[in-house]
């Protein structure tokens, strides 16, 4: 097997690029390091030089997925929207993200982590990113009087909670298509809104 000798960004991307084919072929539990050896044509300690393990190479995979979708979130058109409008689109995001292959794997990863896990912090600060974001659309909604109420954090943790339980469902029809699984969001998300929306 030839050894690629790549500069560290672009071997970073490669492995990064072929462990995410992986997961999603093998699930994170049968993926195995010689696996991505293999299809990197790397060593295991060139793999290593850039990750500490099969677990730091999937935070990695799940932190450039938060990030992007963050990304999309700071959109100019996005921002452009009323707080019940980015609500919606939010969770339509949320609902064709349940067709990404990588999800089915991320229950496996979320299974192998203890209390005593040096990536519970990493994982809790990706949480955090999100949560803020639905903060501060709920935020926006109340301080321009398009939701009732006050109580930003109650309200946004009926917004997670909504939008999570949804996700967990989805997860469980594996043969619904990213239309529908958005328009399932969408819709609870329309219910919750249809409770706290001044109009």
């Amino acid at each position: 097997m030839s050894r690629n000798r790549l500069p560290a960004n672009e071997a970073k991307a490669l492995i990064l690029s072929h462990a995410r084919s992986l997961f999603i072929d093998k699930g994170y539990d049968r993926a195995t390091m010689d696996d991505l050896c293999e299809l990197t044509s790397m060593s295991k300690g060139n793999i290593y030089h850039h990750f500490k393990n099969k677990e730091d190479i999937y935070l990695q995979l799940l932190t450039l997925h938060i990030e992007q979708l963050t990304h999309s979130w700071h959109s100019p058109e996005v921002q452009s929207m009323s707080p019940t409008e980015q609500l919606i689109a939010l969770a339509d995001h949320y609902g064709r993200d349940c067709e990404n292959p990588l999800l089915s794997s991320a229950i496996e990863f979320a299974n192998t982590l203890t209390n005593d896990s040096d990536v519970l912090p990493v994982i809790m600060e990706l949480f955090e990113v999100i949560s803020n974001a639905v903060k501060e659309i709920v935020k926006s909604g109340v301080d321009q009087q398009s939701f009732k109420g006050t109580d930003v954090e109650s309200m946004s943790f009926a917004v997670m909670s909504m939008l999570s339980g949804a996700t967990q469902l989805c997860l469980t029809m594996p043969h619904l298509s990213g239309d529908e699984y958005a328009a399932l969001h969408v819709n609870a998300i329309k219910l919750l809104l249809s409770g706290i929306a001044t109009e």
